[in-house]
């Protein structure tokens, strides 16, 4: 990921609708998942949802490539951080009663190996649980920005997380309502491309999208937060990404 994005991560993810969301979705699968003990956030960025982890966690750490992700962890007060790639966990086998990886294995040219890893770690009746974007048609300039390798569709991630020796034990799509927005700026941006018009890719380029007003931002946390409600533990056809918890057998 680019130097400039960890700063800008690091800025917005305290209060940013998107970041804020997510997290909920994540931390309440994980409550709901009974596991407790030992965490690790593989790709932990600037490391927001370390911060969140409600008590009785023994350890709750941290592992990222980018020296400049582990700084900002450690302006949020977190130590437990090891630099690593994602492919090759400096941990014990089943040092860990929960692995997860938000919006990671999406930017890895070998995402099985990145995912048999997390399995690998996590000890036997432990969860892994990834985020992943979804649907290549959603395909914009802010994948190119973010040097995204794939989106995924959902047996794709499901199909992968069981060819690592994982049980998914729930997959599902989020931000479904704004699906159709979504779609059409992918479509917008495929037809500038085809003739000749597209813009050139750049943080300035899709920074409008964090620059909300305070009215907006509030509005789209309690669209995801209805949405959740409404389709609660059912699986909607579409969604902008995929959240999959799996358990290790």
């Amino acid at each position: 990921m680019d130097i400039q994005l960890y700063q800008r991560f690091y800025e917005i993810e305290d209060w940013y609708w998107w970041c804020v969301g997510t997290r909920r979705v994540f931390l309440d699968l994980i409550e709901r998942s009974g596991v407790r003990g030992r965490a690790l956030d593989v790709g932990c960025g600037t490391g927001a949802i370390l911060t969140e982890f409600p008590p009785g966690w023994s350890v709750v750490a941290g592992c990222d490539y980018a020296p400049e992700a582990l700084g900002f962890c450690q302006q949020r007060q977190l130590h437990q951080l090891v630099r690593s790639t994602g492919v090759d966990l400096p941990f014990a086998t089943g040092a860990f009663d929960l692995v997860m990886a938000i919006d990671v294995i999406e930017h890895l040219d070998d995402d099985a190996g990145c995912v048999q890893e997390m399995t690998r770690i996590c000890r036997s009746g432990g969860c892994v649980l990834v985020h992943v974007p979804a649907f290549e048609i959603l395909w914009t300039d802010k994948d190119d920005l973010n040097h995204h390798r794939r989106r995924y569709r959902m047996q794709e991630i499901t199909d992968l997380m069981q060819r690592c020796g994982l049980r998914v034990e729930t997959a599902f799509h989020l931000n479904t309502l704004i699906f159709p927005i979504a779609l059409l700026r992918a479509a917008e941006q495929k037809v500038r491309e085809s003739v000749g018009a597209r813009r050139p890719v750049s943080i300035a380029s899709v920074d409008r999208l964090y620059n909300l007003p305070k009215w907006l931002n509030r509005t789209m946390l309690g669209v995801m937060t209805f949405e959740r409600w409404i389709f609660g533990r059912a699986t909607p056809p579409v969604g902008m990404s995929l959240v999959c918890l799996a358990r290790k057998p």
